[in-house]
């Protein structure tokens, strides 16, 4: 009873947020049809709500007839209000729901142009329970995209809808910590409850609470800490925009909800999905210091020794998944996937055209090329009640980068701190100035210490330079002793480095407009500087973190970070740690600190003091 009380007043929050400016952006967008939802589902509960307004619906229905990008993204609010609301709709809305449904392109290879994302690791699952669900809703029907029946198109689903699952259920999720979790939850929620096959219902309850478990392990104040397998420009600026604190606030008692409308959080309110009270008691823990460590994915050399071979072709949505399309391994498979006509199509050639001629000269090149990728992930949190920090150790150094954020912390609200290369000068691009990152580092973390070093090749003439965002409008005090710069919020300490000189950005309100939008000069905040910037090809930038339970005073803090601490330069750098002691990194180095050398790679599954779980062997995949 309690749970119902509390997913309906998280739902009656949703209603009262029609005035919230964020709200509003959101409710122009197929997004808006989840408003309808929550309004339909208090309906059912048996309160009093306004008439369901049609137009929010024909947003995401004009979507799917166009099957434009994303279309996918509002299929399980409809397929909820198929299957519950029927009652609160017109006939003439109820079949065009239908007809929109059995109308949509639901794989890559029915007839006709591809507009839209199929293939990455969020897209796969929405594509698949959508046709699963709507082929058992509809068996007898037609579907016109490629003239087979809805029972067709339900076992076509279920096949790569197992494979996805199986998937995740032996290497985890390549979207590390991402929104796209929210994306991954609404897909399952529909098969958990409206499957009629228990198997297949039992596979998407334990991966809901996977990723519950997941987020409850790898937040604070109910939102991301820092590292991030994809990230956007809102997310890493703005904490209530993130779609993971509303559910947060819904099984935690933590997380912003007054930012945009919260897809997942409106359907697991609306299915009253019941998150198991071990998930809950991490996402409520707020102890002296946690430190979760896991391991995800599988790099493309390996997979075949996972039981993931590249060579055959029902295997090919594992690497889209984690988007190494054009790993050498995988060039053959990929040459199949999509037609001829599509954009795809040109830059799996020309790596196809660039092997061939690699090999036919005897020379070598480098066989896991693409800058998306999302290959094997070694992940450290270390969370406090005052800030925390996590860093995806020593991932991808020196390659391209897209939206991968390697590491962050978070010292509470909107006071974020992270470094990176930019990937371009505006804040919309993939990568930009401050998502992702135009060439990735070589990034460590243990504990509360942070070294990340950068070396933009030669031939990368675009942006050699690297900044830390470090917003001083989010900080209740920011100085800098020359070399260091110290930062405070509430009882959290930060203290920055970087070995390069570096000095404060003008601000930039083109952030804040694309991030708040029609809001933004309310959080321009008489543009204190947000970048503290280096330039150089080469350079390490140093983070410790701490706080007044640690630490005690900030003067006290601070005064522990002297001038001469840091020698060296990328290749070897040595550091003298106030809470670590001696450390010494470099570019092809160990992590070495007091004498003993650090191991960041090779975790398990879950390493923390409440889940053990190995990383699935070899012989163990099927």
């Amino acid at each position: 009873m309690d749970k119902i009380f509390k997913s309906t007043a998280y739902l009656k929050m949703v209603q009262a947020s029609g005035t919230n400016p964020f709200v509003k952006q959101t409710l122009r967008t197929f997004h808006a049809v989840y408003f309808e939802v929550a309004k339909l589902e208090l309906r059912k509960r048996g309160y009093d709500t306004e008439k369901c307004n049609y137009s929010y619906i024909e947003q995401a229905l004009d979507r799917i007839r166009n099957r434009e990008d994303m279309a996918e993204f509002s299929i399980p609010a409809l397929i909820r209000i198929l299957k519950e609301y029927t009652s609160f709709l017109s006939v003439s809305m109820t079949n065009e729901i239908k007809e929109a449904l059995v109308g949509f392109r639901y794989w890559l290879d029915e007839p006709g142009e591809i507009n839209a994302c199929y293939f990455s690791e969020n897209h796969q699952p929405l594509y698949h329970s959508a046709e699963y669900l709507v082929g058992s809703f509809f068996p007898e029907a037609i579907f016109p995209s490629n003239g087979k029946t809805g029972e067709w198109h339900k076992n076509h689903g279920k096949v790569f809808l197992t494979r996805w699952m199986k998937w995740r259920k032996q290497f985890g999720f390549s979207e590390w910590y991402t929104n796209y979790y929210s994306e991954d939850i609404i897909a399952l929620l529909g098969i958990y409850y409206y499957s009629g096959e228990p198997q297949l219902r039992n596979k998407a309850k334990q991966l809901i609470e996977t990723l519950l478990l997941e987020i409850a392990l790898n937040t604070f104040e109910g939102h991301w800490i820092g590292s991030h397998g994809r990230t956007y420009t809102e997310y890493q600026v703005e904490g209530k925009f993130d779609s993971i604190g509303p559910i947060c606030h819904l099984y935690f008692d933590k997380g912003p909800t007054d930012g945009h409308l919260a897809d997942c959080a409106i359907m697991l309110a609306s299915y009253n999905f019941s998150c198991p009270e071990r998930i809950i008691t991490i996402g409520k823990d707020n102890s002296a210091i946690f430190i979760n460590k896991e391991r995800v994915g599988l790099n493309t050399n390996e997979a075949k020794f996972y039981k993931v071979d590249p060579s055959h072709f029902d295997n090919i949505m594992f690497f889209w998944g984690n988007q190494t399309f054009d790993a050498k391994e995988v060039i053959e498979n990929s040459r199949k996937v999509i037609k001829p006509s599509n954009w795809m199509n040109e830059r799996i050639n020309a790596y196809y055209e660039k092997y061939n001629s690699y090999d036919t000269y005897g020379l070598s090149c480098d066989k896991d090329p693409d800058f998306t990728a999302l290959t094997q992930a070694n992940l450290y949190t270390y969370r406090t009640p005052d800030y925390a920090i996590s860093c995806a150790q020593d991932f991808r150094k020196g390659k391209l980068g897209y939206q991968q954020q390697p590491w962050g912390a978070c010292l509470g609200g909107n006071a974020y701190v992270f470094t990176n290369h930019p990937g371009s000068n505006d804040f919309v691009d993939r990568p930009n100035q401050i998502a992702g990152n135009g060439i990735l580092p070589r990034c460590v973390q243990d504990k509360n210490m942070v070294i990340s070093i950068y070396r933009i090749p030669a031939n990368y003439t675009r942006i050699l330079e690297t900044h830390a965002y470090f917003p001083q409008k989010e900080f209740d005090k920011v100085f800098s002793n020359g070399d260091w710069l110290f930062g405070k919020k509430g009882n959290a300490y930060v203290a920055l480095y970087s070995l390069m000189p570096a000095h404060w950005e003008k601000a930039d309100p083109a952030l804040y407009k694309e991030v708040y939008k029609e809001e933004w000069e309310k959080h321009f905040d008489k543009g204190k500087p947000f970048f503290y910037q280096a330039n150089g090809h080469a350079n390490v930038w140093i983070a410790e973190f701490g706080s007044f339970t640690q630490n005690g005073e900030f003067n006290s803090f601070c005064a522990q970070f002297k001038s001469n601490s840091v020698k060296g330069d990328t290749f070897k750098i040595t550091y003298t740690s106030p809470s670590h002691g001696h450390v010494s990194f470099g570019w092809n180095e160990p992590l070495i600190i007091e004498r003993k050398k650090i191991v960041f790679s090779g975790y398990k599954r879950f390493d923390n003091s409440y889940v053990q779980q190995d990383f699935i062997l070899p012989s163990d995949c099927k």
